[in-house]
């Protein structure tokens, strides 16, 4: 057993003391490009050629910023408890990364609650909130007018008339029957029954005052235009007060496994009590369905319902296939920078790599997996409500944007680079990899969001707006500064792996 690492000798952990300068330009420019954001948001309310507020084109660039970052986030916190919920020993060296990588989903998810907050940016982001607001306006002045007991009047004499119609026809078929012969008196008998069948439909309609406000509302919306009647389906969920609850509990949940997480493997630093391993093991397995249940319903919320009425029961799994893929190749990245510089070298070796490697090639081929399932399953039942989405990306330059960004760049090449198993040890191959697929991701996340734009803030009169890919440019950085800065920030708060965990020992002489 000669030459194993002992992890009596990095009890006291490493801990990152440097990158002053580097988060004072991250600081720097993220606040300076948020300021310029700021500045062209606020006085872009006028409507431009086409139509649009510059304003609102900006909505689509910050939310492709928030949704590229909190991604990278939420693909920490997924690695973080998987790890646990696995009680993987391997990776222990590597999980404070994760931990640091999780708990940006705070500072992301606080940059991101203008999207929910500023009425210019929600409402063009997703139509259904001004339009929503529109028809129920409608709904209330229909209420004010007095449409209820009109209709209800019109009901009740609907059902006097349709009472004495068959009161009279009754009497008819009664006598009618009694002067028929067996088979024609059958027959009558049927006519009845049937008269009586919709006589009951009449007379039991429901004429409560919550009943006929249903009905007023519902011929409303029906009444707008036909797309609406996805609206008023899906009208108990599509609620800007439900939707801005939903947001606060996603926050609450997100951000509170990873930061228990996070406190409980800090704490284990500090004394190597055993509990604090054992409370992040039981509560990983806890805290799963509920991440899972946060993050899927967020992307219902922000960027399913960009288009209220397009439906994708593969949405959810997607994006977290995206998430889990590239935050592996951005712990990558990290890992590879921060041994560069000094940090980790005794505890990180090739053997890691090796695994991180096989993590990253294992979710190219499930993102791809997933991305061709949801193609596939939308391309062949054809539902118009479904394949919109898949037309609106088939249109002008976005056709050859989908095969070469995504089909070529985002699965075929990284499959082909991450295929051989010892290149997964070259540091240079598999940060080239991890940069690539990362790359990617910032296309994937542009072609999910960047599309609807166009359309939708110029009722389908233009597929892109003129100019704004530096809308996009300015968010971008400005998120990223942030997003960089405080990362490095979070690297000196503790040690940078952790250093008492009973199972460190296996992970610093694992072998594959």
């Amino acid at each position: 057993m000669a030459g194993l690492k002992d992890a009596d000798d990095f009890r006291d952990g490493e801990h990152f003391k440097g990158g002053g300068l580097l988060k004072f330009l991250l600081l720097g420019g993220g606040v300076l490009f948020a300021i310029i954001f700021i500045v062209l948001a606020a006085t872009g309310g006028a409507e431009q050629e086409g139509g649009y507020s510059r304003s609102g084109a900006m909505a689509y660039s910050w939310l492709f910023a928030i949704v590229f970052f909190l991604t990278l986030s939420i693909g920490g916190i997924f690695w973080t408890l998987l790890h646990h919920a696995s009680n993987s020993g391997w990776g222990i060296v590597v999980r404070r990364m994760m931990e640091n990588i999780g708990t940006m989903v705070l500072f992301v998810l606080i940059l991101g609650i203008p999207l929910v907050t500023v009425p210019t940016f929600k409402e063009a982001l997703w139509e259904w909130i001004p339009l929503k607001a529109a028809l129920d306006e409608k709904v209330d002045a229909r209420y004010e007018e007095g449409a209820v007991a009109k209709l209800k009047g019109e009901y009740e004499a609907g059902q006097k008339t349709a009472q004495s119609e068959f009161d009279a026809f009754k009497a008819q078929n009664l006598a009618d029957q009694a002067k028929a012969r067996p088979g024609a008196k059958m027959a009558l008998s049927d006519q009845l029954a049937k008269q009586e069948a919709d006589l009951a439909k009449v007379t039991e309609h429901d004429l409560s005052e919550g009943a006929l406000k249903e009905e007023i509302a519902k011929e409303v919306y029906l009444d707008h235009h036909d797309g609406n009647y996805m609206l008023w389906k899906k009208r108990g969920y599509l609620n800007e007060g439900a939707w801005t609850f939903r947001f606060v509990l996603y926050f609450i949940a997100l951000v509170g496994i990873i930061y228990a997480l996070r406190f409980w493997s800090v704490k284990n630093d500090k004394d190597g009590d055993p509990k604090w391993f054992l409370l992040q093991r039981k509560w990983a397995c806890g805290f799963l369905p509920f991440f899972a249940t946060a993050w899927t319903f967020l992307v219902f919320d922000w960027l399913m319902a960009l288009d209220y009425t397009w439906f994708s029961t593969m949405w959810g799994v997607y994006l977290f296939a995206g998430s889990a893929l590239n935050s592996m190749a951005l712990l990558i990245l990290v890992i590879t920078v921060l041994m560069k510089v000094g940090y980790l070298k005794k505890v990180v070796t090739p053997e890691h790599y090796l695994l991180m490697g096989r993590l990253l090639f294992a979710f190219t081929v499930f993102w791809g997996y997933i991305a061709f399932s949801q193609f596939f399953l939308i391309w062949y039942a054809n539902i118009t409500e479904e394949t919109r989405f898949y037309l609106q990306r088939n249109a002008e330059f976005w056709n050859m944007y989908t095969i070469l960004a995504l089909v070529v760049g985002h699965f075929f090449i990284p499959f082909l680079m991450l295929l051989i198993q010892q290149a997964k040890k070259n540091l240079t191959y598999i940060c080239t990899a991890s940069a690539w697929i990362l790359c990617m991701h910032v296309l994937d996340i542009y072609w999910i969001i960047i599309p609807e734009r166009g359309p939708s803030l110029t009722d389908g009169g233009m597929m892109t707006i003129p100019g704004a890919i530096w809308y996009d440019v300015i968010a971008f950085l400005a998120v990223g500064g942030i997003f960089g800065f405080f990362f490095l920030w979070r690297l000196g708060t503790a040690s940078l792996f952790p250093c008492r965990d009973p199972r460190l020992d296996e992970s610093l002489n694992v072998v594959n």
